[in-house]
């Protein structure tokens, strides 16, 4: 069951919800979606509850944009989901975010965008899911960066954070699960030859393009890292930005038709 708390043209609470019987119209339905723009919201928790203690219905997806009903996940006691999306350009107040980083435990996918939250602080999250994307990552610190269990990491505007640390601990570790990571770095060219073995790309090795999403990356003059185990990671950096990614799959013919990222 997916919560969708953002503006729509019509929204609907519990009466609405009892007159359209949406169950029977959709009898194949497995993941009812729910939206709402009316006041006083409590119409859609009363709904909500009913709906998920009836079927017994986990929360699987939690989406919040830009609205001003306040719907934040604590409302609806949701504790455990796959998918949490959070993308707004007004202030999520402080108790709410750390609701979300602390209470909460997301499997697949977590996505923040926080536009007007300049002064939040956090000493250390552990992060543990598929795809981790923080737009505004000014309030990550290095140890929470460097206990980032996540396959798939998105960082902008972040602080400066240990790039080669990271690198080097991947290095030393016999992590499977890491994919790839895109983060804000320094406009300074890190020194790979210093306590690394770097190497130039050697097409017979692995592909020159690498998959992320729906673009391609091009690291022709990307860094190459090879780990005891036989993984193969490629560094690239262009101006302030870094990707550090691992070839699972060294020759992405499929890629080569994707449009270029940018970096």
């Amino acid at each position: 069951m997916g919560v969708h708390a953002e503006p729509l043209e019509k929204g609907f609470g519990y009466r609405k919800w009892m007159e359209t019987n949406w169950w029977k119209q959709n009898p194949y339905s497995k993941k009812p979606s729910w939206r709402s723009t009316l006041k006083p919201v409590k119409n859609l928790k009363v709904a909500f509850d009913y709906v998920r203690d009836l079927f017994r219905l986990p929360v699987t997806r939690y989406c919040f944009s830009a609205n001003n009903q306040q719907l934040y996940p604590q409302y609806f006691g949701i504790t455990k989901c796959e998918e949490m999306y959070i993308w707004t350009s007004h202030r999520i107040p402080v108790d709410v975010l750390e609701y979300v980083l602390e209470k909460v435990e997301i499997s697949k996918s977590l996505m923040l965008y926080l536009e007007n939250n300049a002064v939040f602080e956090c000493d250390f999250i552990r992060f543990s899911m598929d795809e981790l994307t923080i737009y505004q990552a000014f309030w990550i610190t290095k140890e929470t960066f460097l206990a980032m269990d996540c396959a798939r990491i998105t960082l902008y505007r972040n602080r400066t954070l240990p790039i080669r640390e990271f690198v080097s601990q991947w290095l030393s570790s016999r992590n499977t699960r890491f994919e790839w990571l895109k983060i804000n770095g320094s406009w300074e060219q890190i020194n790979w030859n210093d306590g690394f073995a770097p190497m130039e790309w050697n097409p017979a090795i692995r592909g020159r393009n690498f998959r992320i999403n729906s673009y391609r990356v091009d690291c022709e003059k990307g860094i190459d890292f090879l780990r005891e185990d036989g993984m193969l990671a490629t560094v690239v950096q262009k101006y302030d930005l870094i990707y550090f990614i691992v070839w699972h799959k060294r020759f992405q013919p499929e890629a080569d038709r994707l449009q270029l990222h940018h970096l």
